[in-house]
């Protein structure tokens, strides 16, 4: 199981920096078409002009938006689904527990007597009966008893 978990966080990791690296050759294939712009609030966004500041603003902008579908949405799944579902199962165990010890409580007669029938009735395992030892000169019970027919044993 850990095995199918490591493969499946390393291909997720390699389908994002597969649709990281789509994006970006998108982008910049789209910067140089003539009539298409990128433009966020209004304002176009070439990015062949684009400054060491800005260059490290957009790093630091794919940084966080990384740390956020990494980190932040899968602990939302967790809590906002997987929790609620982990409460609703442990009250249906506990109302199949109540459930259970009503019925032993009330079948508890039944059961006792029950009980005592099946301890009368059942038959006894008997006990085998015990071989004595085997003395050095006789063969034993899982020994050949003729000297020429062929054995198993050493």
């Amino acid at each position: 199981m850990k095995t199918l978990f490591k493969t499946l966080l390393v291909l997720g990791f390699v389908l994002v920096a597969g649709a990281l690296l789509l994006g970006w050759g998108l982008i910049h294939l789209l910067g140089d078409v003539p009539g298409v712009h990128l433009s966020v609030d209004g304002e176009e966004v070439i990015l062949s002009g684009m400054g060491l500041a800005d260059a490290f603003g957009a790093g630091i902008g794919l940084v966080i938006a990384f740390v956020v579908l990494c980190l932040v949405v899968p602990l939302v799944l967790l809590l906002g689904l997987g929790l609620p579902l982990l409460i609703l199962g442990a009250i249906a165990l506990v109302a199949l527990a109540a459930l259970a010890s009503v019925g032993a409580v009330v079948g508890s007669p039944l059961l006792l007597i029950g009980l005592v029938v099946w301890l009368l009735v059942r038959d006894k395992p008997r006990k085998a009966p015990r071989m004595p030892p085997a003395q050095p000169g006789q063969p034993g019970p899982a020994m050949a008893s003729h000297p020429g027919e062929p054995s198993l044993h050493a």
